[in-house]
């Protein structure tokens, strides 16, 4: 049984699904984080780096996008010929228009990723202009089938088309195929010419809607039941011809939709650093700008007989709860996992295949690569999108994203460093503001009292609103303007 939960009655839309495990995915559409890959625009290069083999193109976006040689229309066209091997310079120039596609999302300080070989899906194939190839669906496994659509699609494909047959292909009869094929090169003409009339930069192509996409994503699992909270999108979804063994339910209660099915509670246990397994044992996730590391540790679970069979239940739940965690979390790139050491090769196996198994119902496209020669297991997983950590959370302006802060004995030294700069000025009193915990132990200390002597200055302090800062000097002057400012 399997529920999709979507919460699309506020600004920020939300949509969730639940399985009998809980939670197995969830999707945030951030309003103010434009979603943009599979949008075509109209952008301005506005450099070209033959080292990189690469151009940067403005368009008109936070951060210019990014394209490979390779992903150039011209040097696809140009393919097989001369030129093949020439540099990105003799395929494009700084300030030429180009078409573009985004086929990754900027993250961090990168741009989005960028093709110039435009692609065009529909539910039985997708349409590449300048493809110049036929694919089908490795899901057809009939050759015979394979070899009826590979010889359609080179009986229709004119100069450099291409064409990827999906699955949805064996259902449809060859008039509606032609008809799919002649409305999509329709629409990628209609797209050319809107191009030619855009002020460069310009969105061409907005191919984001929020519930549509995720929803055509969640129905590729057996989604049994789909509950919204929106009355407009209920409509709307009771429209489309929804799979009959799909139940269609609008959530009236006032209690919130994703607090109602614990979703809420879920999220928050999705931020935090420690996630703690069912026997006991935990992880700990760190994610930093290169790379993700997660640690197991035993916690609360000895087991009953040896260490070794201990590390090979702990490190085998713990398989099960990374691959869910960096699902749910939209971890990507390099991921290293710290298992409780395994001196069996035959465990460590065991643990790879939970982990390959685990791994392989993941959308997302992951390669476990194998164990280090430290012991540390290696996981890339396909940035896709910013993670859900970066996506709803910012440094500490304390810490400055470190999740940690100076002690009140580090503290203390720095003020009476700060202190010691006044001697020999003019000022008769200064204001501190500090923890309430540092202010307690300067006054059983005989360094405050030292230091009031060497400068000779009163020196006040109140306490801050904010446990987690260090100091901060509020005034300096008079006695009478420094009290009179306290005052107030």
């Amino acid at each position: 049984m399997k529920t999709c939960v979507m919460n699309v009655a506020t600004t920020a839309k939300r949509i969730a699904l639940i399985g009998e495990n809980g939670l197995e995915q969830l999707h945030l559409e951030q309003q103010n984080k434009q979603q943009v890959v599979g949008n075509i625009y109209i952008g301005r290069v506005t450099n070209v780096v033959p080292g990189m083999q690469a151009a940067f193109v403005d368009l008109g976006l936070s951060k210019n996008g990014f394209i490979h040689r390779d992903d150039l229309a011209s040097y696809q066209a140009a393919k097989g010929s001369e030129y093949a091997n020439k540099s990105i310079s003799h395929f494009v120039r700084e300030g030429e228009a180009v078409l573009v596609q985004v086929v990754k999302e900027g993250i961090g300080t990168k741009g989005p990723k960028l093709t110039g070989l435009i692609e065009l899906s529909t539910e039985a194939l997708v349409y590449v202009p300048h493809g110049n190839y036929i694919a089908i669906s490795k899901k057809i496994a009939d050759e015979n089938e394979r070899e009826k659509w590979r010889s359609f699609g080179q009986e229709h494909r004119k100069d450099q088309e291409g064409f990827l047959f999906r699955t949805a292909v064996e259902q449809q009869s060859i008039e509606e195929l032609t008809h799919t094929i002649n409305q999509v090169r329709k629409t990628y003409e209609d797209l050319r010419q809107k191009s030619a009339t855009l002020k460069v930069p310009a969105l061409v192509y907005d191919a984001y809607d929020f519930i549509e996409t995720t929803i055509s994503s969640m129905l590729k699992n057996t989604v049994n039941e789909i509950v919204v909270d929106d009355f407009d999108v209920f409509q709307l979804l009771k429209e489309q011809r929804l799979d009959s063994q799909v139940t269609l339910t609008y959530y009236r209660e006032k209690e919130g939709i994703f607090t109602y099915y614990r979703i809420e509670e879920e999220m928050e246990k999705l931020l935090k650093r420690v996630v703690w397994l069912k026997s006991g044992a935990y992880l700990v996730i760190d994610e930093t700008e290169a790379l993700t590391v997660i640690d197991v540790n035993t916690g609360n679970f000895t087991g009953k007989t040896s260490f070794k069979e201990t590390a090979l239940k702990v490190n085998t739940e713990a398989a099960i709860e990374v691959a869910r965690q960096m699902k749910l979390r939209n971890i990507g790139g390099i991921v290293i996992v710290d298992f409780i050491n395994m001196s069996s090769e035959r465990d460590r196996q065991a643990v790879i295949q939970e982990m390959k198994k685990q791994v392989s119902k993941d959308e997302v496209r992951t390669t476990v690569v194998g164990f280090t020669e430290l012991g540390l297991l290696q996981i890339t997983r396909k940035k896709t999108n910013e993670s859900l950590h970066a996506s709803v959370t910012k440094p500490c302006p304390v810490c400055q994203g470190k999740g940690r802060t100076l002690d009140d004995e580090t503290v203390i030294y720095e003020i009476e460093r700060h202190l010691l700069q006044y001697k020999n000025t003019d000022y008769e009193a200064i204001w501190i503001e500090t923890r309430a915990s540092i202010i307690e132990r300067l006054k059983k200390d005989d360094m405050l009292q030292k230091v009031r002597s060497a400068i000779s200055m009163e020196i006040f302090f109140t306490n801050s609103a904010h446990e987690s800062g260090t100091y901060t000097v509020r005034y300096i002057g008079s006695k009478q303007d420094v009290q009179g400012r306290m005052k107030n």
